[in-house]
């Protein structure tokens, strides 16, 4: 599902601690990785080949570290916007996943470039957390994002983006799924006036779509499979379960229900990449 991979390095040290790393992504199927560097435009002012030159280099190193794990590796290095150039990469030479920092250089919790090739994405992307295990040395995989198949949490409110998410985790089950949780949060606004008995309408008619995506999903072969019912709100809901269950990977759709969505990433999966403590696997709609 995901044979190639492209790796959106900054060829900043935390970019070094994801390439160690890089071995976790064998369970998603990955044995080509296209190792891709863009240099901003703004950064130019033509020192263009001089950045070349350090980025070949850095690039360089990260290959052979990526090699001697096993990896069919080749490198795309860019100019442009990030964005845009790493669909361009995707699109020439048929990745089927991208995956980036939650944050590069000196940027926030989710930095505004990683924030950008999100919301750009015709890919799916993997975000993955930066946090370290520092009690394991320097060269090894210190990231917090070990055993991605482990317990996957699925959100979903039925939607055609959720959907195809769905299609998304059934593909990953044969790769050794441990466990899913299939959560729905109902998100019927309290100070919205319906008519007598929408609430428990509502309700009832969610439990029976949970059931029903239960039942596809242990049909595809996952034995383990936890169907929840949250009646607030989506956000919440999520990161509850994160913090109360040892989560090791969502799988979400970049947008919901609502004419906003249509148009921007889903709020709730904005946020979601932004508090997250594990990785984050966005599937934008097939139509981008």
């Amino acid at each position: 599902m995901f044979e190639t991979i492209i790796l959106a390095t900054d060829l900043s040290p935390v970019w070094d601690e994801i390439v160690a790393c890089a071995g976790e992504l064998k369970a998603l199927g990955c044995v080509r990785v296209i190792l891709t560097h863009v240099t901003g435009v703004k950064f130019l002012m033509g020192m263009e080949g001089k950045l070349a030159a350090e980025a070949k280099a850095g690039l360089e190193k990260q290959a052979a570290q990526l090699e001697a794990q096993g990896f069919q590796v080749s490198i795309e290095l860019r100019q442009g916007l990030p964005a845009y150039s790493l669909n361009e990469v995707a699109r020439c030479c048929g990745a089927d996943l991208i995956v980036v920092g939650s944050h590069g250089k000196q940027e926030g919790i989710l930095g505004s470039v990683s924030s950008a090739i999100v919301h750009h994405a015709t890919t799916p992307i993997l975000l993955l957390p930066m946090d370290l295990k520092p009690e394991k040395p320097q060269g090894r995989c210190r990231l917090t994002c070990t055993e991605l198949l482990r317990h996957i949490l699925f959100p979903s409110d039925f939607s055609k983006i959720s959907d195809r998410a769905l299609e998304y985790v059934v593909g990953l089950a044969p790769k050794g799924v441990g466990q899913v949780t299939l959560l729905n949060a109902l998100d019927v606004p309290l100070h919205e006036t319906y008519p007598p008995g929408y609430r428990e309408w509502a309700e009832d008619a969610a439990r029976d779509l949970l059931e029903q995506w239960q039942k596809r999903l242990t049909q595809a072969g996952l034995s383990r499979v936890e169907a929840v019912f949250d009646p607030g709100h989506p956000l919440p809901a999520i990161l509850a379960i994160t913090e109360k269950q040892d989560i090791s990977l969502i799988i979400m759709g970049t947008q919901g229900r609502g004419f906003i969505q249509e148009l921007f990433l889903g709020s709730v999966a904005h946020n979601v990449c932004r508090l997250a403590p594990c990785p984050v696997l966005l599937i934008p709609p097939a139509s981008r």
